[in-house]
């Protein structure tokens, strides 16, 4: 088959060639025989020459079937990632979208041309059409990803109702690119070679034009590129500024028409203000969902879906009356799975709405255990298995640990390592199966038995190349990362309570650590798993040996630091009064930190910033740490120690993003000190200056008012800061009742 494509495309490029010496023959019969037909000749053989030179920009009859079979291969992929039960239209790739996950509107607040009122995929495409670039942003589970999808594939209906006129999509998704290697010496374009790279990254099994072919349609703008999750690519860290973030022959792409996605955080701190911006001249941010309206007609359409409408004002009614669970459902995935876990408990005649209000049951940590577990039983439930649904998930945990272990392997330290945090090998699969098999007693099978199951009945599929596997949604690989953590904290038997240190060696990524975070809470209900938590914990603090090494001072830092979610009252005596490691600035830190966020307690948290403003290990040990966290500086022998090197612009960044969120408000008297320090630096409050003066100018701002619940110390940095933001700025305009500083209150 494949020799008889690439006949009848031989043919016809050949039928075209041939054209032309025919057409000569006869021009110069009608040029020495009749002279009036010698212009109209002419004519005949400006047309044909014209035609050849416009189909090399021109798809072929058979690209076209190839690139419509690839449009409708990669929507068959995106409709499958949450499928609903039953058949759903296929009119249009966009219907077929649509219908399947009940797409609702979200709002957006957005720049440039992405300033439309209209709904988001309308206006994105728009964009897209008129040959421009966008980004946008959102948080997990916001429907980024949706909306590229839509996008996508209102750009492939397009092109199939008219392939010689409409641009061509093509569809990137960034957490499975092939790590990037260096392109052969063939004396190819910059072009070609691009080409080259971009039919590297798709499907195997999609043919794409010839490589000289590619780069002229690229060239010409026929195709357009929607790319998803950048910050789930496998880029390199650098501690030198993440240069251009993705891949050289991706950033020489988006010369096209291109839509990136990516979360709002990795693209406030990474993304923001880099060379990669410059093109994207329209950005937007995704809102939450209005629950009242978004919230509610989802959960119409999704009880009609499940054949069970009247079923749509209990879901309606559960949700509305319990707030955490209002604002986890903000985000459309976590709204999507709420709406699965909820539904299918009534239909079994449970007491729904008081399985998920009591305790901590309304976070967005209890609604993905439940949908988990519900997935993994319903998997179970099809057909036999060597695997009990429970086995099959703490097996799964265990891969997404050895994934992110691995990318913390190379002994390169933090920000240093090529993140793959979603791909893992089929060989690897087969030895991380094979270990788990050797310690599970109770399991009854091969390992080829147990990789069956996981690549086919769980949360991994496999990537464009069929070589490799990841999580259908970095939040459940970030979930279940979370999970493995909190299930191996509480581990009952003492004698191996001191070797879960491994565990905490690396610094675990915000989005990791908010599950964790939520997961504790629901330990510390349950009397048992609390006090054998609590117990893990201080096994680490007692045991661990700070000097031995970086990893080990950051295992007793981030032990110290969820070691108050779960701790009794003795114990956070214990934590308060400094006794264990006493006086080191960077476990007093961590207590502090816990302390204020978990006990609404921001004493300590004020004597530590005191402590900094005296102390240069202190401040050394915070800045340091925070700079080696968000990629700013090298992760060397300094232990987690400030390297005072100008470039701050990173954890700048994450410190602004704190002081916005409310999340973060009981720690805004360190975030407000953290930017005093680094303006405090002549070096690096030139480099904020020159790099960040809207950001810094906003955040006098936001500074403006007190907060007298956070107690006097955060209002003594507060003002400190507007002044030192006066003093740093270059002048503006002012009103007239900001002539003069405020009196500065003294501790």
């Amino acid at each position: 088959m494949k020799a008889a494509r690439e006949l009848l495309d031989w043919i016809e490029r050949l039928g075209t060639l041939a054209a032309v010496p025919a057409v000569a023959v006869l021009f110069f019969a009608f040029l020495a025989s009749h002279w009036p037909a010698a212009a109209g000749a002419a004519l005949l053989l400006a047309a044909v020459g014209v035609r050849f030179l416009t189909f090399r920009r021109r798809f072929g009859i058979l690209e076209r079937r190839r690139l419509s079979a690839y449009h409708r291969a990669e929507v068959e992929a995106l409709a499958a990632r949450l499928p609903v039960d039953g058949s759903t239209p296929l009119d249009t790739h966009e219907e077929r979208l649509r219908t399947g996950f009940g797409f609702v509107d979200p709002s957006f607040s957005g720049s440039g041309a992405l300033r439309d009122g209209r709904p988001i995929v309308d206006v994105v495409t728009d964009i897209l059409r008129s040959g421009d670039k966008v980004m946008l942003m959102g948080e997990p589970g916001s429907g980024k990803s949706l909306i590229a999808a839509l996008v996508f594939a209102r750009l492939a209906d397009e092109f199939a109702a008219s392939p010689r006129k409409a641009r061509c999509p093509l569809f990137l998704h960034l957490n499975a690119m092939k790590p990037q290697a260096d392109p052969p010496d063939t004396g190819l374009t910059r072009a070609e070679e691009q080409a080259l790279w971009l039919k590297d990254q798709l499907a195997a099994e999609v043919t794409l034009p010839d490589a000289g072919k590619l780069a002229r349609l690229l060239d010409d703008g026929r195709i357009v590129l929607v790319c998803d999750g950048l910050d789930e690519a496998p880029v390199m860290r650098s501690p030198h500024l993440l240069t251009s973030i993705v891949p050289e022959s991706l950033f020489g792409l988006f010369r096209v028409p291109s839509m990136l996605t990516s979360r709002t955080a990795f693209y406030s701190i990474y993304v923001d203000a880099t060379e990669l911006m410059s093109g994207f001249t329209s950005a937007g941010r995704l809102l939450p969902l209005r629950f009242e309206e978004q919230g509610a007609a989802f959960l119409r359409w999704y009880a009609t879906a499940r054949g069970h409408p009247e079923l749509a004002g209990e879901l309606i009614r559960i949700i509305g009356g319990n707030p955490s669970l209002r604002e986890a459902v903000a985000r459309p995935l976590i709204l999507r799975m709420t709406a699965e876990v909820l539904l299918d408990l009534v239909l079994q005649d449970h007491d729904a709405e008081s399985l998920l209000s009591a305790g901590h049951g309304g976070e967005t940590s209890a609604v993905y255990s439940r949908y988990v577990d519900k997935w993994l039983q319903r998997e179970q439930a099809k057909e036999p298995s060597k695997l009990t649904w429970w086995q099959k998930g703490e097996l799964i945990e265990c891969v997404a640990w050895e994934i992110f272990s691995k990318s913390l392997a190379s002994g390169r330290g933090w920000g240093h390592f090529e993140l793959k945090d979603l791909l893992v090998e089929a060989d690897e699969l087969r030895r991380i199966a094979g270990r788990w098999l050797e310690s599970s007693i109770l399991v009854d099978a091969t390992v080829d038995e147990i990789c069956r199951e996981l690549v086919h009945r769980s949360f991994l599929i496999i990537s464009n190349d069929r070589r490799r596997y990841r999580f259908v949604h970095k939040s459940f690989f970030e979930f279940c990362v979370a999970r493995h953590v909190v299930r191996c904290l509480d581990e009952r038997r003492a004698e191996h309570r001191a070797d879960r240190t491994e565990l905490l060696l690396h610094p675990l990524p915000d989005e990791v650590i908010d599950f964790v975070r939520e997961l504790l809470l629901a330990v510390s209900s349950s009397p048992d798993e609390r006090a054998a938590t609590e117990a893990t914990f201080l096994a680490i603090l007692n045991r661990v040996d700070i000097d031995a090494g970086t990893g080990y001072l950051m295992a007793a830092q981030q032990a110290a630091n969820l070691l108050p979610i779960v701790a009794g009252s003795r114990t956070m005596e214990l934590l308060r009064s400094g006794e264990l490691f006493p006086e080191h600035p960077f476990l007093q830190r961590a207590v502090a930190v816990a302390d204020a966020l978990h006990h609404d307690r921001h004493e300590l948290l004020d004597e530590f910033v005191k402590r900094m403003e005296t102390d240069h290990e202190a401040e050394s040990f915070h800045m340091g740490y925070n700079r080696i966290y968000y990629g700013d500086q090298a992760f060397g022998d300094g232990l987690w120690l400030d390297d005072n090197h100008p470039e701050c612009g990173r954890f700048f960044r994450a410190t602004i993003r704190h002081v916005k969120s409310p999340a973060y408000r009981r720690i805004r008297v360190m975030d407000l000190y953290t930017v005093r320090a680094l303006l405090g630096n002549p070096d690096r409050r030139r480099y904020l200056i020159d790099r960040e003066e809207r950001a810094l100018r906003e955040l006098e701002s936001l500074t403006a008012d007190p907060d007298p619940e956070l107690g006097p110390e955060c209002d003594r940095q507060r003002v400190l800061l507007r002044e030192e933001l006066r003093a740093s700025l270059p002048e503006t305009e002012r009103r007239p009742e900001e002539a003069s500083p405020p009196e500065i209150p003294r501790s």
